[in-house]
């Protein structure tokens, strides 16, 4: 169904093309075919890897929103507002608004990268991945995206491109345009990532991150301020276009724009990672309730210990057998793959499972605890492989969104790992 979405959202990306060319609008080829094979792509992906897998991993909303997202783009670059944007500074205000606070956020929740590459074949995607680390791009990608170099470009791409000589300029070459636009969208991609984490793990606090926001949006809202009780237009090309008192007037409804919506869709962002906060920090008095106190577990490890000594039985070094009831082994080798958990683990019978990020899975069956925090039995595992985040806020294990018997299954094939 979502792969139907997709491509039909393709499809009518191309169809809007052709009418723009029979009414005479002047889109850009490029663009559009950017924007279709983007759509198209992420389709394939979501069909590669399935109806089950895709539900979980992105479900209607996900993918709801990457389409929703594209549409944004579509209304922004390939609607007759683009040519509007030429002429009226309030309807170029829009475009920007459209590029920066409703597209990449509606993209970001999307999840786009992770369908992108299940678009590709498992053997290309191994060779992407050996590629990737081959030339450190991981290090590179992970600076850039930094938490202080996101903000800092962030802040600059916004304050620069609204100068006078850089927006005129702009305006008189399409190339400079072009700049201009890829600028405000790739910072408001790389923002948007770090405040809403598609794929679970923090880079940021809630509380880092909503000071983050909150302010990034007085900068917006001081820039809309400044451009809404100016006495006097601050750009010449719509000033020649229209006169003093009209491109005056269009400047100051320019500046209410940036000022009054964008500043809604900041203080509605503030205001969902502040509901965020207080629910992760109840998830967390809840953990904090499962996990054993380390005094606590210090004295119970005496007691065997003793009962060892005493008896000279070494019953206390064996480790339990576990079933999982209506686990499948086989089922969760197929799912482990699939979902792609060797990229991070060493996990013994999985073909090319040998990442690094996390810890190495051989032996699991042997262990005490689960992430240093849970004991090492079937349901405590089940509900870490069902919601991580939930476990232990802002740790590396992504939320798989997984159903029970899925969780289940790959219980089993853990616990044969000794």
């Amino acid at each position: 169904m979502q792969f139907f979405v997709a491509t039909g959202f393709a499809g009518g990306v191309i169809l809007a093309l052709a009418e723009a060319a029979n009414s005479g609008l002047d889109a850009d080829p490029w663009v559009t075919l950017a924007l279709a094979l983007a759509a198209l792509w992420y389709g394939l992906g979501l069909r590669r890897l399935g109806e089950a897998k895709a539900r979980r991993a992105f479900g209607v909303a996900r993918s709801c929103a990457f389409v929703a997202g594209i549409g944004a783009m579509v209304v922004a670059l390939l609607s007759p507002l683009d040519a509007w944007a030429e002429r009226s500074f309030a309807a170029h205000m829009v475009q920007h608004l459209l590029l920066m606070l409703i597209a990449p956020p509606l993209l970001v929740f999307g999840r786009p990268a992770l369908a992108w590459l299940s678009a590709f074949p498992p053997p290309v995607r191994k060779r992407v991945g050996r590629a990737w680390s081959a030339l450190h791009a991981g290090a590179a990608f992970r600076l850039l995206t930094g938490p202080l170099a996101v903000y800092a470009m962030a802040s600059a791409t916004l304050w620069f491109w609204h100068l006078p000589l850089p927006y005129d300029a702009a305006l008189g070459n399409e190339a400079i345009h072009v700049v201009e636009h890829l600028c405000l969208f790739a910072t408001a991609l790389a923002f948007w990532s770090l405040v809403l984490e598609p794929y679970g793990s923090r880079r940021m606090s809630y509380g880092a991150t909503l000071l983050f926001v909150a302010t990034f949006g007085v900068q917006n809202g001081l820039l809309g301020a400044l451009l809404t009780f100016a006495a006097r237009p601050f750009y010449q090309a719509y000033a020649n276009a229209e006169g003093f008192a009209s491109a005056l007037l269009d400047q100051q409804l320019a500046g209410l724009i940036m000022w009054i919506p964008a500043s809604i869709v900041h203080l509605t962002t503030v205001s969902a990672l502040l509901i965020a906060w207080l629910a992760n920090a109840e998830r967390r008095a809840q953990a904090a309730s499962l996990a054993w106190s380390a005094p606590a577990l210090r004295c119970l490890l005496v007691v065997p210990l003793l009962v060892a000594v005493v008896t000279g039985c070494d019953a206390v070094s064996q480790t339990p057998t576990w079933e999982v009831d209506n686990g499948r082994a086989d089922q969760g080798r197929d799912l482990i793959h699939g979902f792609g958990c060797g990229a991070c683990h060493r996990i013994p019978g999985i073909e090319g499972a040998r990442g690094n990020v996390g810890p190495s899975l051989d032996g699991f069956a042997d262990r005490v605890y689960i992430a240093g925090v849970l004991r090492n039995e079937p349901e405590n595992l089940i509900s870490w492989l069902r919601n991580p985040q939930r476990v232990v806020p802002g740790n590396a294990m992504p939320n798989l969104h997984l159903s029970d018997q899925d969780a289940r299954d790959i219980a089993a094939y853990l616990y044969k790992l000794r």
